[in-house]
């Protein structure tokens, strides 16, 4: 199904360019949103497993209803990457189904992250979080290789089958072939599952072109940075923007 936040169609057409939030402090985080609302960012990634006191329920409530009134129109994704997906806060799973569940039920992420590997049952807990209205990103990082095609598409395919609203698939590539495999499995899902949002992410500077060629293999979302990079890779976004700004041009 398609997938509007805001008014906004998350689709294969120019990639939304999404930049992470990784400050530490409350004071810090709401400094770092203004500035990107300022700079008109299409979307905004909270790395939650930064902040300080995210497992303080009641600050996490607050300093989100705060986030919500300062992001406005731009789309809002919330993320807790724990360490075993190469974030910065370890959590047992019933941990990160409460924080998902906290974060859920303020409906002040326009977007919630759910890792696909860190619930035995994703999909009984991405159905508990959509009794809240949340739009779900199932996610799954792997920042040791490019699994096999198959292996890949097996991942986005679960995803899709836990009833994910999208789909992210990020991999580390250690060779030029391991970035057109991961652009190969792209395209294949994508016609296979033309209406499930998909995000997929070659990561390090030698998965560039997957940054830049969503519009082109299906990806509807790319991740880039306006100062501190919350992942192997990621470009400035105003020039990431002109890129695909100049992709849209001319590719139809």
């Amino acid at each position: 199904m398609p997938v509007i936040v805001k008014g906004h169609l998350l689709d294969r057409h120019r990639p939304t360019v999404c930049v992470p939030v990784t400050k530490n402090t409350e004071e810090e985080i709401l400094k770092e949103i203004r500035h990107l609302c300022r700079q008109d960012v299409e979307m905004i990634e909270w790395r939650a497993d930064f902040y300080e006191d995210l497992l303080d329920e009641e600050k996490l409530k607050q300093i989100l209803e705060k986030i919500g009134r300062i992001v406005e129109d731009h789309i809002l994704l919330v993320t807790i990457r724990t360490k075993a997906q190469g974030g910065e806060i370890a959590l047992d799973e019933t941990e990160y189904a409460r924080l998902l569940l906290t974060i859920a039920i303020t409906h002040k992420a326009d977007i919630l992250d759910v890792e696909l590997l860190s619930l035995k049952d994703p999909a009984r807990s991405i159905a508990r979080l959509h009794e809240h209205g949340t739009v779900i990103l199932a996610s799954h990082h792997d920042f040791d290789k490019t699994p096999e095609k198959a292996v890949m598409l097996s991942v986005l395919e679960h995803m899709k089958e836990a009833d994910a609203d999208l789909v992210k698939l990020a991999v580390m590539p250690k060779s030029m072939e391991d970035v057109l495999l991961l652009l190969e499995a792209t395209l294949q899902f994508h016609r296979q599952d033309p209406h499930v949002p998909l995000i997929t992410i070659s990561m390090g500077s030698l998965g560039l072109l997957s940054r830049l060629t969503g519009q082109i293999f299906g990806s509807c979302i790319t991740f880039a940075s306006m100062g501190q990079a919350s992942a192997p890779g990621q470009i400035d976004a105003k020039e990431l923007a002109e890129a695909l700004d100049f992709i849209d041009k001319y590719y139809r």
